[in-house]
């Protein structure tokens, strides 16, 4: 399965170049680690476990100002040593804006397109980059990496209504083929009614590829309540012809959240809330105790020493395979 390539070119970052960024960051922040020895730098790149994450209240306010020491880490409930610690403003953010055009979201089409490309207009910074993702029945890149938003809303723009919906495969071929080389902090913005009906790929695949991505995903179910045809499929929240259980799912694997849209909760608002979630993100990175290279996967728990501090990150990634 191949990711369909209908795209304009743009100002490109190197997966590479955006590596070498981060790999710069963490030699920096390492104690004890020669940096005239290839090996030691090297296994920055392969082994080092990172873990975006953000930080409220008990009120759900976002706290700023925190550092490593106000943090603890465990796998699998070992505790492990925190060897780089980054604030959301120093590590670039690499952002793939995937779109659900199937006809079931039609009434909201234009909506989610305007206020899509607003939100990368508030979000983008310079060394950021965006791609834009529609789709249907199959997966169409219509823009790949870029910092220049004009090629991006254009993509956006010329999103258009098609056939089934294959939510899997796009989350699938995102992580796969688009985010997993790249570095630096990584978000999936998925929008849809979550009901997939036309994927090669299984749910598990999906979720699969998104851990191995370290992109944290956030998911707008744009489902209207009582769909277009009738009150939708039992068990779904409501929601005509669509599935929120299965936007969660993502979300809550990879340490993001699930938004609905509806009366009280708009595009805008929703996307207001997003930004304001990466812009108060931290980032963190530890090498394993456990040295096995068994493709197993792993729980993380990152917790705050304060009291009160609630952490949100994802709940844990697959080891290296020899």
């Amino acid at each position: 399965m191949f990711l369909t390539r209908h795209y304009k070119t743009g100002g490109h970052r190197p997966p590479l170049q955006h590596m070498l960024a981060t790999l710069a960051l963490a030699i920096m922040t390492l104690t004890g680690f020669a940096l005239s020895k290839p090996q030691d730098t090297l296994k920055v790149t392969v082994d080092l476990v990172n873990v975006q994450f953000s930080v409220t209240d008990r009120q759900g306010r976002f706290v700023p100002g925190l550092t490593a020491q106000d943090f603890k880490v465990e796998e699998d409930g070992r505790r492990q040593e925190i060897r780089n610690f980054a604030r959301e403003n120093e590590l670039p953010l690499t952002l793939a804006l995937l779109i659900d055009t199937s006809p079931s979201v039609r009434p909201v089409f234009d909506e989610e397109k305007l206020t899509a490309a607003s939100f990368l207009e508030s979000i983008l910074r310079e060394k950021d980059l965006a791609l834009v993702i529609g789709f249907d029945q199959s997966v169409t890149l219509l823009q790949d990496y870029t910092e220049n938003l004009k090629l991006l809303k254009r993509a956006i723009d010329e999103l258009e209504i098609g056939g089934g919906t294959s939510i899997y495969d796009a989350v699938y071929l995102a992580g796969k083929e688009k985010l997993n080389d790249e570095a630096g902090r990584k978000a999936i913005i998925l929008i849809s009614d979550g009901e997939d009906t036309t994927s090669k790929t299984k749910l598990t695949e999906a979720l699969v590829a998104a851990h191995k991505s370290n992109a944290v995903i956030y998911a707008i179910s744009n489902a209207l309540p009582g769909g277009l045809f009738g009150r939708g499929r039992p068990g779904l929240g409501g929601f005509g012809g669509g599935s929120i259980r299965t936007l969660r799912k993502f979300s809550e694997e990879t340490g993001g959240s699930t938004f609905v849209v509806g009366d009280e909760n708009s595009f805008a608002k929703i996307f207001d809330q997003i930004a304001q979630e990466l812009r108060s993100q931290y980032s963190l990175g530890y090498f394993s105790l456990n040295t096995a290279r068994d493709g197993k996967y792993r729980q993380i728990k990152v917790t705050a020493r304060q009291p009160g501090y609630i952490v949100k990150s994802r709940k844990g990634y697959y080891a290296p395979r020899s």
